[in-house]
C-alpha cells in the first residue's frame, strides 16, 4: 500500500489541479534536483507555478508509482511521467524520487527523473554559403553587440557584454523580451570555440538545455559555408520539454540571412 503523502501527490498531479498539487507540501518545502541544481526551489507558492507551466505543456499528463520504500518520515520511490506535447510528441520521464514528510506534507525532495524516450527531433541544422572569407564572419560571432542584429526571433534587444568571446567558458550576458518571461538577461556561457572555425554557446538559465553552435567552412572560391546548428537535446525539464524548439528552422535560416548582410557592412 503507498503511503498517504505518495498517494496524495499521485493523485493530486493526476487531477491537474495546481493547488491541489502544492497543497501537498509544507510552505518552506524544498526541492532539489541534484544532477541539475538551478532547477531545485524552496516553497510551496512554486509548486503551484511549476505545476502549472508542465501542465500548460502537457495537459494529459499522467503519473504512477512504480515501486516505493519507506522508512519513518522518508519514502523512496519510483515514478513515472507521460504526456503529449504540443507538438504531437509522446514525452516520457522515470526516475526515482525521495522525500520526506512533516506532518502529512511533503518538506522536502530530491527529484532524478529523466526523459526515456521523445518522440520527433532534437535538433535543426540549416547551411548558406556566404560572400565572405570566414574570418569576418567569425569577427561579427565572436562579438556580443553583433548578435541583436542576427536575431531573427525579436527577441534579443542589446549586449551587456562588450568583450569578445576568446575561449570556452566565456559568458556574456545579452538583454532580452518575450511574452512568457517579460525584460530578462540571457546569460550565455560558450561551449564550443575555435578561431575563424568553430563558436556555441548555452543559456545559462531556463530553459536549460539548449545549444547554438556556428560551424564555418571555406570554400575553394574565397567565400564561407557556414552552418547554424540549434540543439535541445539536454532539455529534461518536464515544463520545458513540452514546448515545440524555442527558434524554428525558419528563424535559423533568417539569421544566417542577417550574418550575411551583418558581415557585407563589418
Amino acid at each position: 500500500m503507498l503511503p498517504q503523502a505518495l498517494q496524495s501527490l499521485r493523485d493530486a498531479i493526476n487531477s491537474h489541479v495546481p493547488e491541489r498539487i502544492a497543497d501537498c507540501f509544507t510552505e518552506d518545502y524544498v526541492a532539489e534536483r541534484p544532477l541539475r541544481p538551478a532547477e531545485g526551489f524552496i516553497g510551496s507558492g512554486e509548486v503551484a507555478a511549476n505545476w502549472t507551466k508542465i501542465l500548460t505543456g502537457l495537459p494529459d499528463l499522467r503519473v504512477e508509482i512504480l515501486r516505493h520504500a519507506q522508512n519513518g518520515d522518508e519514502s523512496w520511490s519510483e515514478w513515472e511521467y507521460r504526456g503529449t506535447a504540443p507538438t504531437g510528441a509522446t514525452v516520457l520521464l522515470r526516475g526515482p524520487v525521495i522525500l520526506t514528510t512533516h506532518d502529512g506534507r511533503i518538506a522536502w525532495a530530491r527529484f532524478y527523473p529523466d526523459p526515456v524516450t521523445i518522440e520527433g527531433p532534437t535538433h535543426s541544422t540549416v547551411s548558406q554559403v556566404l560572400d565572405a572569407p570566414a574570418g569576418r564572419i567569425f569577427a561579427v560571432l565572436r562579438d556580443p553587440r553583433r548578435h541583436p542584429e542576427l536575431d531573427a526571433t525579436g527577441r534579443l534587444r542589446h549586449a551587456e557584454t562588450s568583450e569578445r568571446i576568446d575561449a570556452v567558458g566565456d559568458i556574456f550576458v545579452v538583454a532580452a523580451h518575450s511574452e512568457e518571461f517579460g525584460d530578462h538577461r540571457i546569460e550565455n556561457r560558450v561551449v564550443a570555440f575555435t578561431e575563424n572555425r568553430l563558436i556555441g554557446w548555452a543559456p545559462g538559465q531556463r530553459p536549460f538545455g539548449h545549444r547554438f553552435t556556428w560551424k564555418l567552412t571555406p570554400t575553394d572560391d574565397g567565400r564561407t559555408e557556414v552552418t547554424y546548428a540549434y540543439d535541445w537535446a539536454a532539455v529534461t525539464h518536464p515544463a520545458d520539454l513540452a514546448r515545440p524548439p524555442v527558434v524554428t528552422a525558419d528563424e535559423l535560416d533568417a539569421s544566417l540571412t542577417r550574418l550575411a548582410g551583418a558581415v557585407s557592412v563589418a
